[in-house]
């Protein structure tokens, strides 16, 4: 029986289809059967593995139809990231493999490499337990469906527990093959820990490699970011093949960087069609996706369901919100000296690349009820370097109070008294603590930038630690308010945010202005009265 154009095969033909093949005498069947389910993704994954659910549990099962047949015309070389519950690892990981070792392997292979006839297989996840629970699905498949084994008995064990020279979730399963390597036909491997040395496979599938555990710091994100870099060497070199599953988390996670770096082609399926909250599913029911909505949240929703983690408008910042005024260069507290400033501190305990920075902020309120930022710092500095910048600040700015996170404060606060003491310049410093989470400290800032009433400077250059010279001013605005509240990071607008800790006032409403209202009237009335030639 000649095999129909895929791409002209409709799901709903497939019971047909299925009827048609009842017709053929068994050595026909078995080969037809096997030539369907190594060309046929839809049909090995629905038919012969039995997953009636593709079908059957779903709402859309159309579009569930057309990734399988999308993975099947280009399953390598991509990152695929599709909203959770939408069976991208019963497709790629599950389904996919499985095709893949019934193509490559047996008496008629489909022989694509020169080196390696049978390719190998690694399934990488973040952990190892979680890479053996891919590879448990695949194993007990390969043991307890009678029927594949029966199609193809040139590959597949009958009792692989007891026939195969290899069986087991720590070391591999291994299928009927010609050659010997020391990789197994299928391993499990976790990408941070316990990534296999002096190994190589033809297929590296990364499935679930960043996962909440992993996004909590920038160091955390680094370490799974560096780890999938090093798995690069456990490939069979021009001919690996690499897969990689998974949803989204935050922006600077690794699949991120690897969207970023164009490292692989994306695939990206929200669970709308639009990618909006309130758009059409395209798989589940509206019921189904509303009550996603109520269970995980704004964010969470956003991350994982529609592979956009960024937050919702209530949460987040917008551009527009932002007002800029020009600070000169030379700006100091008698700049300014109608405004009531405050002076906040916020201390990182260490000097090196991937830790957090110290941020400065001095924040001006002035009499027309707006908060400007009139002076600020973020950069990694060790004690003695941020003993200086408090010094230098104070004495720019004479604020009326200065604030210093509690959690650095203790570290930090000796050192500087005597500092003070030896300058003979001294001053109070506030110490800085509560119990309220950083997010919802941050979030105290939305009401004023929605409200336009926070003022930036145009441009704020500096030459941070590693002597790069950068506008503080974009740097706040692209890698922290923009990104809220899921950030690269946050000391910033959590420093500024620290104004609401200060016991504040405002400066005296009747300070004069530039111009007084009378003065103001006087000259539009003197303005009426004739044309500019009059003088």
């Amino acid at each position: 029986m000649d095999l129909p154009k895929k791409q002209k095969m409709q799901r709903k033909e497939y019971p047909a289809l299925m009827s048609s093949l009842e017709k053929l005498s068994p050595p026909d069947l078995k080969a037809t059967m096997r030539e369907w389910c190594r060309k046929d993704l839809w049909f090995l994954l629905r038919y012969i593995l039995k997953r009636k659910d593709t079908e059957d549990a779903v709402h859309k099962p159309d579009w569930l139809f057309d990734r399988v047949k999308e993975v099947e015309a280009e399953p390598d070389g991509y990152i695929d990231l599709w909203s959770r519950e939408h069976y991208k690892s019963t497709v790629i990981t599950f389904a996919k493999t499985i095709q893949d070792i019934l193509r490559y392997y047996g008496d008629d292979p489909e022989g694509i490499w020169d080196e390696y006839d049978e390719p190998t297989f690694c399934i990488l996840a973040n952990t190892r337990p979680l890479a053996k629970a891919f590879l448990r699905q695949i194993r007990e498949e390969l043991a307890g469906n009678d029927q594949l084994k029966e199609l193809f008995d040139d590959i597949l064990y009958a009792a692989p527990a007891k026939e195969s020279p290899q069986w087991s979730l720590d070391d591999g399963i291994v299928v009927k093959r010609k050659n010997n390597p020391k990789e197994a036909t299928i391993e499990a491997s976790g990408l941070v820990d316990g990534q296999p040395t002096g190994k190589h496979y033809t297929f590296l599938i990364y499935d679930d490699v960043v996962t909440q555990d992993t996004i909590g710091t920038p160091e955390m994100i680094d370490k799974t970011t560096d780890a999938f870099r090093l798995s690069d060497n456990l490939g069979a070199g021009e001919t690996t093949k690499r897969r990689v599953i998974g949803t989204r988390y935050t922006h600077a996670d690794t699949y991120g960087v690897i969207i970023k770096e164009g490292q692989l082609k994306t695939r990206i399926y929200p669970c709308t069609e639009d990618g909006s909250v309130e758009g059409i599913p395209v798989l589940r029911t509206r019921e189904f996706i509303a009550q996603k909505y109520r269970n995980q949240g704004p964010y969470i929703f956003s991350a994982q369901m529609l592979q956009n983690p960024t937050a919702d408008t209530s949460q987040g910042f917008k551009r527009e919100w932002f007002r800029y005024y020009e600070r000169p260069l030379d700006a100091n507290y008698a700049t300014f000296k109608h405004m009531n400033r405050y002076l906040m501190v916020d201390p990182a305990s260490a000097k090196k690349k991937n830790s957090d920075y110290t941020a400065a902020a001095v924040i001006g309120l002035g009499a027309d009820q707006n908060y400007y930022l009139l002076d600020f710092y973020r950069d990694r500095l060790n004690l003695k370097e941020r003993t200086e910048l408090v010094m230098y600040l104070h004495s720019t700015w004479r604020p009326k109070k200065t604030g210093y996170e509690k959690y650095g404060k203790d570290s930090d606060i000796e050192y500087i008294q005597e500092r003070q003491r030896s300058d003979n310049y001294r001053f109070d410093i506030m110490e800085l603590g509560g119990k309220v989470a950083k997010i919802d400290r941050i979030k105290r800032l939305v009401p004023i930038c929605a409200d336009n009433r926070l003022f930036l400077p145009e441009d704020l250059y500096r030459t941070l630690y590693d002597g790069k010279e950068v506008d503080l001013v974009q740097v706040l605005l692209n890698e922290e308010f923009m990104l809220f509240p899921v950030p690269i990071h946050d000391d910033g607008i959590d420093v500024m945010a620290r104004i609401f800790d200060m016991d504040t006032k405002w400066p005296k409403t009747n300070v004069r202005p530039l111009y007084s209202e009378d003065r103001w009237v006087r000259a539009a009335a003197k303005k009426t009265t004739g044309t500019f030639m009059s003088a």
